[in-house]
């Protein structure tokens, strides 16, 4: 059962918070910043360091040049902090959490040794830091691992030289008026392409039908049966096969006799291809990317 005295008490308090918290009024909340399309920034989701819009460049600019005379000699022009003389930025949860200058106008207005700076110049230090932050890879990754306004061009080969190595590389397995008739229609860029039909290249991913779950195999019994499918799992006592009606089958292989078994990489060609475009300046990587981009 309830004590009188500890429901009274109860009461009261509750009643305290309420009357203090409409003595405060309802606090004018700051409207969160508009997220960045995706490609404008570095990342459209996550953190507020990734998702806030950037300023103009001119802010920045002249942000950069406030903080590097203001801020730079104890915070270091990297924002990492001095030892001994200012902490680092970096992952500092006052330029984190800002928004639009505020918190770290705050902190500059309580600086020790006092530093007089107007709204503006306020503001301008917090976009190129804010800028700095957006820049910044995950789990304490430095700046610069997400560089921002790059775009990058993989039309760099030459699209006949291209055509020819895969008359002689590809065209055995494949077709451009066949499998490869439209393929760059298929992908939204060049670069989507490029990483598309290299993926049949690299064991265990999977374009070309070969790095999804294993290779192709031939199962013979000892009275001649066959059996084949894709191979799940083999080793020195069981072959287990998806056949081509999506059923398992498993055959034990530590048995006399034991059934042959015949595995086919489906990969072998592609993984010559990836042998012979394997050149310092990837060339034949980016020829083979330009003449596979006109075939829409």
């Amino acid at each position: 059962m309830i004590r009188r005295d500890y429901l009274i008490a109860a009461l009261f308090a509750g009643s305290v918070i309420t009357g203090l918290a409409y003595a405060q009024g309802t606090p004018t909340p700051v409207p969160d910043p508009v997220p960045i399309a995706p490609g404008k920034g570095v990342r459209a989701n996550g953190f507020t360091q990734y998702t806030r819009p950037l300023a103009s460049q001119d802010v920045l600019i002249r942000g950069k040049a406030l903080y590097n005379s203001s801020c730079g000699s104890c915070h270091a022009s990297d924002i990492r902090g001095v030892p001994g003389k200012g902490i680092s930025l970096l992952r500092s949860g006052i330029v984190l959490s800002d928004k639009a200058g505020e918190l770290i106008a705050e902190n500059v207005a309580k600086h020790n040794p006092k530093i007089n700076l107007v709204q503006a110049d306020n503001l301008a230090i917090a976009e190129y830091l804010h800028s700095i932050e957006a820049t910044a890879g995950p789990q304490g990754s430095p700046p610069g691992r997400n560089p921002m306004g790059i775009e990058l061009n993989v039309l760099v080969g030459d699209a006949k030289a291209g055509e020819a190595f895969f008359a002689k590389a590809c065209a055995s397995c494949h077709s451009v008026t066949g499998d490869m008739k439209g393929i760059a229609s298929k992908y939204s860029d060049a670069k989507a392409l490029q990483n598309g039909w290299f993926d049949g290249v690299v064991p265990g991913a999977g374009r070309g039908g070969g790095g999804r779950g294993g290779m192709q195999a031939t199962v013979t019994m000892p009275n001649g049966t066959k059996y084949e499918g894709r191979s799940i799992r083999k080793d020195d006592y069981i072959v287990i096969l998806m056949l081509a009606d999506g059923t398992r089958k498993s055959i034990p292989l530590d048995v006399t006799p034991a059934p042959k078994v015949d595995m086919k990489d489906p990969q072998e060609a592609h993984k010559k291809v990836a042998m012979a475009i394997d050149d310092p300046d990837n060339k034949n990587l980016h020829d083979i990317t330009a003449f596979l981009w006109t075939l829409k």
